[in-house]
């Protein structure tokens, strides 16, 4: 017999968002076509996904902000409304 609480909070788009990322994933990958061994192996996609991908992204992003910041303080930017 199932709680009825089994799902409680359950969020079907969050849930479905998260599936539908990690299919994108697995496409740029390459593994789809990838061959015996490599094909449907979902393990390591996110962790790839960081290092490679947002991980650099996010290092350009932060110092981008702390130039921002840094032209800011010293009045050579003006702050967006």
């Amino acid at each position: 017999m199932m709680n009825s609480d089994y799902l409680a909070g359950w969020d079907v788009m969050a849930e479905q968002r998260k599936a539908d990322f990690m299919e994108h994933m697995y496409q740029c990958s390459g593994r789809a076509n990838a061959g015996p061994g490599v094909v449907g192996l979902y393990t390591g996609l996110w962790e790839n996904f960081c290092l490679r991908e947002a991980g650099p992204i996010m290092r350009d992003r932060y110092f981008e902000m702390m130039e921002a910041v840094r032209l800011y303080e010293e009045g050579k930017l003006e702050p967006v409304s």
